[in-house]
């Protein structure tokens, strides 16, 4: 499809498109996340902790090492005492470390070894290992060997400080996936505001009920986020734009001056699809429009209020006669970043056209998502929608075929 053909859809979508869905799924779904108690930290000084990058990407990842050897060695490639071997490979463990958010996985640290070449099976960047973890240790990375070519320590930091003071996750998918820049975030915590407050109009204020949030990025740059609503357990902010790739300080503060802060990623993106139970599983947030053989234009919500279940089901899609074409228009956040030609989506493993990818021009923070409905999805039943926004994987959500 050309560009113009694209960005003709794109409009039109637009203009058919109902902002009360998104509005429903994005505020209608406050949801509080237990709060674990801080930890006390434990500080060794045998370890030493080094932020490891993997170009072209911007993303990084905080090994331990444990090591003094190598530890010196590390400090050593800082420094530009040596520059080689410079290459970081290791052991991953399926599960998350509280130095290395917002991944799934870390370096085991006594397997952590430095390198000038390996074998092609034990490459991948870091995005990519997080999307496959399921697949890890078979023919993927085999024996959970990873060995991220061209990886390189940007820098050493201080022992991170273990514990739970505020948790940042998507406002759609509600993962902890990082943040991304003018994308839409839920923090959970304790004594965030005072009272609850929805912003009510645009721009969006960097200050409500007394409560604000300050990012300060890996360059140190300070700014304050927009925020969407606030309450004592939660707040909804808007990363800022321009908020460099990397580590970065999240700090929530109320009218009284308490302060909850995070250690956080900002992502190049961070995908994640709006439901419409708000809970980032299920139906998605969007609508299905039809292009009749006949011209007429006909457009329905992808989603029912099923009152058995007190919840919102996936409603029947009715592919139509054989000249209809069938889209599906659905929302997210952390996606605009991506690069369209190296995004994809499968509905029930069948590849479906990508039209539109990128932002939604009426709501601060909102993607959108354009795509053309397969005719073989007919009979299908309810089918997973599976959205790749170059090496990432968004957050999956159901259809229902007729």
């Amino acid at each position: 499809m050309t560009t113009s053909n694209a960005a003709g859809n794109h409009r039109l979508f637009n203009r058919i498109l109902s902002l009360a869905i998104v509005l429903l799924a994005l505020l209608g779904g406050i949801t509080a996340l237990p709060v674990a108690q801080p930890a006390t930290a434990q500080i060794n000084q045998a370890e030493a902790y080094f932020v490891l990058n993997v170009p072209p990407r911007n993303d990084e990842f905080v090994i331990k090492l444990t090591d003094p050897a190598k530890i010196q060695h590390a400090r050593n490639l800082l420094s530009g005492a040596v520059t080689s071997p410079y290459q970081v490979q290791g052991t991953i463990i399926k599960q998350s470390a509280s130095y290395n958010a917002p991944w799934g996985f870390h370096f085991d640290p006594q397997s952590i070894d430095f390198f000038d070449s390996a074998i092609e099976v034990c490459d991948g960047s870091i995005a990519y290992v997080e999307t496959h973890l399921d697949e890890a240790g078979g023919a993927f990375l085999p024996g959970l060997v990873w060995c991220p070519w061209a990886s390189r320590l940007v820098r050493e930091i201080a022992p991170p400080v273990s514990g739970n003071e505020l948790t940042s996750v998507s406002a759609a998918s509600y993962r902890r996936a990082g943040l991304a820049e003018e994308a839409m975030v839920a923090a959970f915590g304790t004594n965030l505001a005072l009272t609850t407050e929805i912003a009510t109009q645009l721009p969006l204020p960097t200050e409500l009920a007394g409560t604000t949030v300050k990012i300060t990025d890996k360059l140190g740059v300070e700014r304050f986020a927009p925020l969407f609503f606030v309450s004592p357990n939660q707040v909804n902010y808007l990363v800022p734009s321009g908020t460099a790739s990397g580590y970065a300080t999240v700090t929530v503060r109320n009218a009284n001056g308490v302060q909850a802060t995070e250690q956080a990623q900002t992502l190049d993106f961070a995908p994640g699809l709006l439901t419409a139970n708000a809970d980032g599983l299920g139906a998605p947030a969007g609508v299905v429009l039809r292009l009749g053989e006949d011209g007429s234009i006909h457009f329905e919500s992808t989603a029912r209020f099923d009152p058995e279940q007190n919840k919102y089901v996936p409603k029947e899609i009715d592919m139509g006669a054989a000249g209809d074409q069938v889209f599906l228009v659905f929302f997210g956040t952390g996606l605009r970043k991506g690069d369209p030609t190296l995004s994809d989506v499968k509905i029930g493993d069948i590849p479906a056209e990508l039209l539109y990818l990128g932002a939604q021009p009426d709501f601060e923070g909102l993607d959108q998502v354009n795509v053309r409905l397969p005719r073989e999805l007919a009979g299908k039943g309810e089918v997973t929608v599976t959205l790749m926004v170059d090496d990432q994987k968004a957050n999956a959500v159901t259809l229902k075929i007729k």
